[in-house]
């Protein structure tokens, strides 16, 4: 009787090892398949795969059954690894485009004001942005007056400008204000508010996540790649992460294409400071910094218009999270031209580092892509710089081999970058890198791209700001330049033709 017991309760064991070897296998297969890698390397897993389920099934029970089962649980416990690990990158690298966007706007008030909560905004007069179209300027905004019924003992005063609402708050003209809560963050550089964070109050916020609108271009044709182009934006934070990603203020500003044919990438710095028509605003002229205030679409908008060329991607980035990433990738390679000193990421003490190729660790290259102030050419020569580190990240990515290495790197990036790029065209630069470690680097600058910088030239100014009511310095792009530098964008896309140069030989 023990002995049919037994081998009920074995074939019942063996029964439920082999269903769990088939469902682990399957969901091995599906995890392989969302990684957009070779077909032939796919199919070559799942072939192994599919041969050890078939050999299983096979085995004389009798003669090798101890075997059998237990070389089944190894099989299961690996597919099951496996898959959790393949998963965790793959659920890494898709939460890279963040599919939500948090908006959050703020009530605030000077500090040597009598308003210190949400109570005491009664018989106030309350500035709110009149643009119903700003989601955390004013619709969140209006959340916030609905709920508290801030307009029935208050005056709600509407204005155009933020920053003559900002100076009327300074000057006590307005008790309180509404604003998006990235304030500090968008009036640090603004003459006159640099200090904002320590002179303001911030009486209740509110935040609200919307879906993120999916993007209508796709990079993939087929199984070709088509040429694209992708805006870089760096915002700088007080903080890791990118959680209340909506706001742009375009600290750093590169518009790169990239043809896959050919591996030509083109890099554009545009200066923060140009002045350009504000698409969002009736194209009225402003700071191209201050196209962020109205979010990423407006900047966007304004660069489109501004050099004729449509931005397919953006990628926004934190700038302290540079810092992350740099040491995760263990340094990189980079020959600095100045010597420079600046904060280190969390805006306390000094960082400095010195002319010459180097090896800059995560704090010292934050200090190649921030400073500005002790360059000649400021923020032109901000953005020279910045192209460095990124071309001193794609050489140093290339070289990444360790697992671990990887997604340390995946974690940073996904908690410091946001995009529209998708999970699958996000996987579909697998292809690309693959093509660039298959060509032939170029043995000067040992980068695995044909980079090719274009230069925007142009003029410092002082322009008059009524809204500030004094001159700020801008810098004003030469029409030709822009010219010159659509023209190249539009080639490398495809978009344009580009023009045969005719020698001509005189003979002796």
């Amino acid at each position: 009787m023990s002995k049919i017991r037994r081998k009920k309760t074995k074939i019942k064991l063996n029964n439920i090892l082999i269903l769990l070897v088939l469902l682990s296998s399957i969901y091995l297969i599906y995890t392989i398949t969302l990684f957009n890698m070779e077909d032939f390397i796919r199919y070559i897993f799942i072939l192994i795969i599919i041969i050890l389920n078939m050999v299983f099934f096979n085995f004389k029970r009798k003669k090798k059954g101890k075997i059998r089962l237990v070389l089944m649980i190894v099989f299961i416990i690996f597919n099951i690894l496996f898959s959790i690990g393949l998963k965790y990158i793959y659920n890494l690298v898709d939460s890279i485009n963040k599919n939500k966007i948090v908006y959050s706007s703020s009530l605030i008030a000077l500090n040597n004001s009598d308003i210190k909560n949400i109570d005491d905004v009664t018989g106030k007069r309350i500035g709110l942005l009149d643009d119903s179209l700003s989601i955390d300027n004013y619709q969140i905004a209006k959340e916030i007056i609905d709920d508290n019924k801030l307009d029935k003992d208050n005056k709600i005063i509407m204005y155009d400008d933020l920053i003559i609402m900002l100076k009327d708050l300074y000057d006590k003209k307005i008790d309180t204000m509404f604003v998006s809560s990235n304030y500090s963050v968008m009036f640090q550089n603004v003459e006159g508010y640099e200090n904002i964070k320590n002179e303001v109050y911030e009486i209740t916020y509110k935040d609200k996540t919307i879906k993120k609108q999916k993007n209508k271009f796709s990079m993939r044709s087929g199984n070709s790649i088509k040429p694209f182009s992708i805006l870089l934006m760096g915002v700088d934070s007080e903080k890791d992460g990118l959680k209340k990603n909506s706001y742009a203020n375009g600290d750093g500003l590169i518009l790169m294409t990239f043809n896959p044919n050919t591996l030509n990438l083109t890099m554009m710095s545009i200066p923060r400071d140009s002045y350009v028509p504000i698409s969002c605003k009736k194209n009225t002229y402003n700071k191209l910094t201050h196209a962020g205030w109205f979010g990423t679409d407006c900047m966007i908008e304004t660069i489109e218009n501004l050099f004729d060329v449509d931005v397919n991607y953006y990628v926004k980035v934190n700038f302290k999270g540079v810092v992350n990433l740099v040491d995760n990738l263990g340094g990189v390679e980079i020959d600095v031209p100045f010597n420079l000193c600046t904060d280190n990421s969390n805006r306390q003490g000094k960082i400095c580092i010195n002319k010459g190729y180097q090896t800059l660790n995560g704090e010292q290259a934050l200090v190649l892509a921030r400073n500005r102030y002790d360059l000649a050419l400021g923020d032109i020569q901000r953005g020279y710089n910045q192209q460095l580190l990124i071309k001193g990240l794609i050489n140093k990515v290339k070289t990444i081999r360790n697992v671990n290495t990887l997604i340390d790197v995946l974690n940073t990036v996904s908690n410091n970058l946001d995009t529209n790029l998708s999970t699958s065209e996000i996987m579909s630069f697998y292809d690309i890198f693959k093509d660039i470690l298959d060509s032939n680097t170029d043995t000067v600058t040992n980068y695995p791209l044909n980079i090719i910088q274009i230069k925007l030239n142009g003029d410092n100014s002082m322009k008059y700001f009524k809204n500030l009511n004094s001159k700020l310095f801008t810098y004003e792009l030469k029409k030709d330049s822009i010219n010159e530098a659509t023209n190249e964008m539009k080639i490398n896309l495809g978009i344009k033709d580009a023009e045969l140069i005719k020698k001509i030989t005189l003979k002796p």
